[in-house]
């Protein structure tokens, strides 16, 4: 009888004796199993919150790799566990390679065929978290790009919650190709600013004479060549938020009186005497470290503490690797579906390689390295080879390399190493904590983020 905490699993055996021996034990082992006697009646299960399938490979009509294309179509967060008849290996490693979670060869032992369920159905279980997370940063903030479930990215969205809707100047620090410019669009779009305008400068992308102009605007005859008047970056962004791409390259001549227009809430165009009111969020981004450049006369002190009322640093990728998978296939899935590819997924090998790189680039790198990927892949799974030479010559750590040919993450398995020690020491944290060579504050950190 099935649980409300039950997984339900789709068996597909054309045996009637071994199908039905296979549903009783699993039904021992606490899962709910729906049968399904050939392909044809197991593709009408597959929108029955399936949690994972179990399928048969030699089967009449529809066979198990049938079924496997048929899930990664209808149902394709279920993972697939394929049997298999002896010397039908290959066969099966080349389900594997189709996405397969794994392959057991009949007749298949239950107590492995259960563990391998656990495993599969936890799978199951967080990729529907992060596409629930994912759902949701599209739908709040609309950047797949600031995607991410390490520490470093947690903080950066709960920052982002709390101060979105303020009317407070933020500084965004990081290198470049950290999504510098997305966080502040996040800023933006989930502020009462939101239908506004946002408007971006780059300060680094000016010389350095036209940057006044840009940000205040200037008359006609303000300087040669001003045969017009013109609207300043300020006033354009009137009611909204106007980002100050790389802070750090603005001229010392310019810095006072943009400091003075932000006190005053006021702009003076270039060339008049003029003020103009203007209500303006200012967010300014930077992949150099302003204290520095404060230290060395480059950056104006006031200026500096005027504008960093609330500081968001996004960490390089390099530091946040448990985040690049989660970033590869919603960057795979954007590109494939752009450039109408069949890929579908990226292989562990593959992966632990990505995640092996330093990405000097950040995500913006791993974004186009992937989309030339994408595009001058035919198969529907991006493997080792496929990469480019800097990248397969990278050294996954020994660790990201078991964990990936396993579908694992160091996440997992200290969370487990958590779950383990609470059990032995029967909840007290005290002893837990001196089990896992960690304080317990630390402990109790982790417990609070992995809900234990």
């Amino acid at each position: 009888m099935r649980t409300p905490q039950a997984e339900r699993i789709l068996l597909v055996e054309d045996n009637r004796s071994s199908r039905e021996s296979t549903k009783l034990f699993l039904e021992d082992a606490g899962f709910d199993v729906v049968e399904a006697a050939n392909g044809m009646e197991a593709l009408e299960h597959l929108a029955d919150g399936i949690s994972a399938v179990i399928t048969d490979l030699d089967m009449p009509g529809m066979n198990g790799m049938d079924v496997l294309r048929a899930v990664r179509e209808e149902a394709p967060h279920a993972p697939v566990i394929m049997l298999t008849g002896h010397g039908n290996e290959s066969v099966a490693v080349e389900a594997l390679k189709s996405g397969a979670f794994h392959y057991i060869t009949k007749p298949a032992n239950p107590e492995k065929l259960a563990n391998l369920l656990r495993q599969a159905c936890e799978k199951s279980r967080m990729t529907a978290e992060i596409v629930a997370l994912h759902r949701e940063l599209m739908e709040r903030y609309g950047f797949a790009n600031i995607l991410g479930t390490s520490d470093a990215m947690r903080r950066v969205f709960e920052k982002i919650r709390m101060v979105a809707n303020t009317r407070s100047t933020v500084v965004i620090e990081g290198e470049s190709g950290t999504g510098k410019e997305l966080v502040a669009r996040a800023l933006h779009y989930n502020s009462a600013r939101a239908g506004k305008p946002f408007v971006v400068i780059n300060c680094a992308a000016l010389p350095a004479n036209l940057v006044e102009s840009e940000l205040f605007g200037h008359i006609k005859g303000a300087f040669t060549g001003a045969s017009d008047r013109r609207v300043g970056k300020f006033q354009a962004a009137e009611g909204g938020t106007l980002l100050i791409d790389e802070i750090g390259e603005m001229p010392m001549d310019v810095q006072s009186k943009f400091l003075r227009s932000i006190e005053s809430r006021s702009v003076t165009p270039v060339g008049s005497n003029k003020e103009i009111e203007v209500d303006v969020r200012i967010v300014a981004a930077t992949n150099r470290h302003l204290e520095s450049l404060v230290s060395e006369g480059k950056f104006r002190e006031d200026l500096f503490y005027r504008l960093n009322v609330v500081s968001i640093s996004l960490p390089p990728l390099r530091e946040r690797r448990e985040d690049i998978p989660i970033l590869a296939r919603a960057f795979i899935d954007e590109l494939a579906s752009e450039n109408e590819r069949p890929i579908r997924d990226v292989s562990p090998e593959a992966l632990a390689h990505l995640q092996g790189f330093d990405w000097p680039g950040n995500v913006r790198q791993l974004r186009n390295v992937l989309e030339n990927v994408v595009v001058t892949t035919m198969g529907e799974v991006i493997e080792t080879q496929h990469l480019p030479d800097p990248i397969r010559a990278a050294q996954p750590s020994p660790l990201t390399a078991a964990l990936a040919r396993h579908g694992l993450r160091l996440d997992e398995l200290e969370k487990e190493a958590i779950r383990l020690a609470l059990e032995k020491a029967r909840g007290n944290r005290n002893q837990s904590s001196e089990l896992l060579g960690i304080s317990v504050r630390t402990l109790q950190r982790k417990i609070r983020e992995y809900g234990l």
